[in-house]
């Protein structure tokens, strides 16, 4: 992976079905892989990391929930999870 990306996790809770539809699309856009319904894992450079805090504010309401986070997810996989591949 380029050194110039970092690895993320992508998080939200967001009530409103419509909205919630759109930036799962934006995500995926992005090129995160989802890996629950509103969990997303992948690599984003800086730029990508910002749009994605701009499409919180874009989509998300008073009530819902969002986060990113810089994380070494990939690592951890074999020894801590079930049902997910290191690939």
């Amino acid at each position: 992976m380029n050194v110039m990306c970092n690895e993320v996790l992508v998080s939200y809770d967001i009530e409103d079905n419509k909205q919630r539809k759109k930036l799962h699309n934006e995500l995926k856009d992005l090129g995160l892989l989802a890996i629950q319904k509103s969990v997303f894992w992948g690599h984003l450079n800086k730029a990508e990391e910002s749009a994605v805090r701009r499409l919180f504010k874009q989509y998300c309401r008073e009530g819902d929930k969002a986060f990113v986070a810089r994380i070494k997810l990939a690592a951890q996989i074999k020894l801590n999870s079930f049902g997910y591949s290191p690939e």
